[in-house]
């Protein structure tokens, strides 16, 4: 038996479409299925903890879907050694499937779902906020605060994002947004403790990047050394640049080269504390749940049994 949860407006339709091709397929192969659709943010965390709660023993989860989709799935699973989890992409920014070099094609992930012939545990990060309601977020691919967080939180609420996605253009967005929040993010000041050991002042903050995967904001190799399987967090942390250095070397995230210039730092650990002057922005997974000035993240390692 499979579950599939499908979020069918990622990249405004992909979705669905994608979905009426896997069915087809799944009919025509008459295999045993499920399918609920999400309907709003949050409703993936609900679908997958009732799937866990209702199934007794070994399940099949399938996410159709985003990284944010994946996200609020990976929320909702209570116990990770009893899921096998498949991935068929379908967002706009699709990092995690770009990470593990997941099939694009529908059929061709699905053909990978139900014929496995190599699984890999994969880490996953868990944020936890110190000011306010939200209490605890899991992320599998990256979170972080400043910058790459208010990016996020903008293109959310763009009208615009869902007109170019339906033109297959969805990546002129985050361009424009990205561009945008480099010249009006506030910079902050920050106290950071690596492994509740090392702790440093470090002063105009752009972003606190906590990456499992090498990938975020649909390719942006912010972590070119990232292994999603060694229990560690790749921290890529920015500093003390004038803005306009920081806009001139924005180019260079896209081929992972940023980390050779000073202001740029970039180091692994297996948990970190971040405490800022005011709120920022945070997101995990390009979603945005809180804005906060003070988080821990943890990496808790090899727990996602994902199909490859």
């Amino acid at each position: 038996m499979y579950h599939f949860i499908i979020n069918p407006k990622s990249s405004s339709g992909k979705g669905i479409r994608h979905w009426w091709t896997v069915k087809d397929e799944l009919d025509r192969q008459q295999i045993t299925y499920t399918a609920d659709f999400t309907k709003r943010v949050g409703h993936a965390i609900e679908l997958a903890k009732k799937i866990c709660q209702v199934n007794e023993g070994p399940k099949n989860i399938v996410v159709l879907g985003g990284d944010g989709t994946l996200n609020e799935v990976i929320n909702g699973i209570d116990n990770f050694d009893e899921v096998i989890l498949g991935y068929i992409p379908s967002g706009s920014s699709n990092d995690l499937a770009r990470s593990l070099k997941i099939p694009k094609n529908p059929l061709k992930a699905l053909t990978n779902i139900l014929k496995p012939n190599k699984f890999i545990y994969l880490d996953y990060g868990e944020m936890t906020f110190e000011d306010g309601n939200q209490k605890l977020r899991r992320f599998g691919c990256s979170s972080g605060l400043g910058y790459d967080a208010g990016v996020c939180e903008e293109v959310q609420r763009s009208v615009l994002k869902k007109r170019l996605n339906g033109l297959g253009a969805g990546k002129f967005i985050y361009l424009a947004i990205a561009i945008k929040q480099l010249l009006t993010t506030e910079l902050q000041d920050a106290t950071i403790t690596v492994d509740n050991i090392k702790t440093n002042k470090y002063k105009k903050v752009l972003l606190v990047s906590n990456m499992i995967h090498k990938f975020q904001g649909g390719g942006l190799k912010m972590a070119p050394e990232a292994n999603p399987t060694d229990g560690k967090l790749s921290i890529c942390l920015v500093h003390g640049l004038p803005r306009a250095l920081i806009v001139l070397l924005f180019p260079t995230i896209l081929f992972g080269k940023h980390v050779h210039f000073r202001g740029i730092e970039t180091f692994n650990c297996s948990s970190i504390e971040i405490k800022l002057d005011k709120k920022f922005a945070v997101h995990t997974d390009g979603e945005v749940p809180a804005f906060s000035s003070h988080v821990k993240v943890r990496c808790i390692p090899r727990k996602i049994r994902m199909i490859l």
